[in-house]
Parts: C-alpha cells; structure tokens; sequence
C-alpha cells in the first residue's frame, strides 16, 4: 500500500511564486498526497490565485484570520493534516518530479527526520559540496559532514517527519528563524535520526516573506538564544559564557556601524529573552522529559568555529575556540575528526 501524505505550504503574500510552486506539486511522480495550502491572513490576492488557477481535489485552502509565523502557521496547519506523514514545503519553490517520493523513502526508516537537497538562489556552490551544522552560538557552520547522509539539522524549505513520533515539531513563539534548528535539536536529543535526502531536490527562490531588517534581527537573535538555553543544560552554557558575551558585544557594536545588525532588534531580543526567562524554565523542564540522549552526543556533531571564511585571522580565532573547548571539557565534531582523521 501507498502511504498517504500530507503536504503543507504555508503562505504569506506569495502570490507571486504559487503558480510554479502548486504546478510542480501537481506534477509529482508520487500522486497520493493531499496539499494543504494554509494562507497565513495574506493581503496580495494569493487565495483567490489558487482558487481562480488550480482545481485539483487534492487541495485543501486554509485560512488564517492572523499572521501565526512560519511555526505557528504549521502546527496549526497539521491539525487540518488527514495523515501520519507530514511534508513542510516553502511556498518560494519548485520541485523536481520525485521530490516527494524519494522524501518518503526516506521516512520509511523510522524515527527519522528528512530534508530535501535545497538549491538556494544565490548560494555558491562550494557549500553544497558536504552538509552543515551549527556553532555553539547555533549559527550555520558550512562543509562540516563527510557521509552524505548526514546534517545537523533539518532544512526547513523542504522537510519531512511523522505526527506519531514528533508531535509538536515547533514552538509558536518562534514565530520564524531558526523554526527548523529547534526542530533538528528536539529530534536528536528525544534519539531520532536527521537525514538528508539528496535525490530530493527543490529550487528555491528565496524572499517568500518579506520584512523588515529589526524583525530578522529581533526574530534570528532571539532565537538563536532560545535554541541554545532551551535544549543544553547550565553546565555548558556556562562553559560557553565567553562565546555569549562576545556575541552580544560584537553584535551591538557592529550594528551602531552598519546595517548588518539592526540595534533596536538586538535590544528587543535580549529585553524580551531575560524579561522572559521564567517561561523559558518551564519550556526546558517540559523539553526534557522526552530527551533519551546525552547531550555530550549532540555536542559532538557541533562545531566550534565561530567563522566559515578561510581567512588568516578567521583560521586564528576557530583554533583558539578548539582549544578553548578542549581545555573546558568540551568535544565538538572537530574533536572526532582529528581523532578519525
């Protein structure tokens, strides 16, 4: 029997890129899906695009009368989800004809969780020779995996997993950024699998959602902090206090000095992360009750550089940061590498 699948594409303003996204859907080699479009209260007309341009049975138009995010948009369009197997999908795409059933292939394994290869307009290609993780201040560190298989976490552009097994893949206050990091975190410390499916491809445009540069740095700053004080426990985080103030302080300096950084946004984020820190409590205390895996495993799939550049001085500072971890307790993936060669 052929499973039944339930794709969600959330939507906010996308008009624009629905046409080649819900045709390529429409066209997939693996037919037995339904799409759930869940429109995140968009002001462009994107509804009635769909509505006017594709008559398909096996799509479902939700509506939001709010803006829920990119996390609160998909835990509310799973409860409208008819099967087990839930695929994400960003709206900005377009899939190859078997995306989606090399994706379910995937997800035959079990206690997995699968992500598409995701070709992003714009992104040099010397960082799709091997997959990534993340630093100890969960910012994206490139070429890090040697098995082909591997990645730190899933892409959330083109993700697939199982209700029965993670139930709540998301947080709503992330709103968005860093959505799929947690994600990946939650399913590697309750012992699931992150797999990258690299027969799955997706072309992805980039900018389905615009906004403004104090929300991307509100939003991404904010959640970033969360990810790491939610999942590691106070021992780390204490090992890696240096990493957090040099963070901090970099930032609000570089941000007084260019546009990279918007200082309002960074303000807000840490007003908003210490104001709010009784619930982050409760939301690890929560966490952790389904957490089956030393987070010494995590760790050591994490890198400890802090730049991808391979610049002189950016070479200098990610092997103090090696040695600093080592001589902390710490052993990230590095540490492995050099031990395997």
């Amino acid at each position: 029997m052929i499973e039944k699948v339930s794709i969600i594409v959330l939507n906010y303003n996308g008009k624009k890129f629905l046409a080649d996204c819900i045709s390529s859907l429409l066209a997939q080699s693996y037919v037995n899906f339904e799409l759930i479009l869940f429109d995140n209260n968009s002001i462009d007309g994107s509804v009635d695009f769909v509505r006017s341009n594709f008559i398909d049975s096996r799509i479902r138009i939700i509506e939001s009368k709010e803006n829920l995010g990119f996390a609160g948009g998909n835990l509310e369009a799973m409860k409208h989800c008819s099967n087990d197997l839930i695929v994400l999908l960003n709206n900005d795409t377009n899939v190859d004809k078997d995306w989606l059933k090399f994706l379910v292939e995937a997800a035959e394994e079990r206690h997995v969780v699968a992500s598409s290869f995701v070709k992003t307009e714009g992104v040099p290609e010397k960082y799709y020779e091997y997959n990534g993780s993340v630093s100890y201040m969960m910012y994206n560190i490139m070429n890090i995996f040697r098995n082909s298989e591997d990645e730190f976490y899933p892409n959330g552009c083109s993700l697939t997993f199982r209700k029965s097994e993670i139930s709540e893949p998301f947080d709503a206050d992330y709103f968005y950024y860093s959505e799929d990091l947690y994600l990946g975190l939650k399913a590697r410390f309750c012992g699931m699998k992150v797999k990258f499916v690299k027969e799955s491809i997706v072309s992805h445009f980039g900018g389905g959602s615009g906004s403004s540069n104090s929300m991307k740095t509100y939003y991404g700053e904010r959640n970033r902090l969360l990810n790491l004080y939610l999942f590691f426990s106070f021992w780390v985080i204490f090992r890696l206090f240096p990493y957090v103030a040099f963070n901090h302080t970099s930032k609000l300096l570089i941000s007084l000095f260019s546009k990279k950084y918007s200082t309002v946004g960074l303000i807000k984020a840490y007003f908003w992360f210490y104001y709010n820190i009784p619930s982050i409590l409760k939301k690890r205390k929560k966490l952790k009750e389904d957490f089956s895996v030393d987070e010494k495993d995590v760790i050591s799939k994490i890198s400890c550089r802090i730049f991808n550049a391979d610049t002189f001085p950016g070479s200098v500072v990610n092997r103090l940061s090696y040695f600093y971890s080592r001589l902390v307790g710490l052993k990230p993936i590095e540490y492995y590498q050099k031990i395997h060669g």
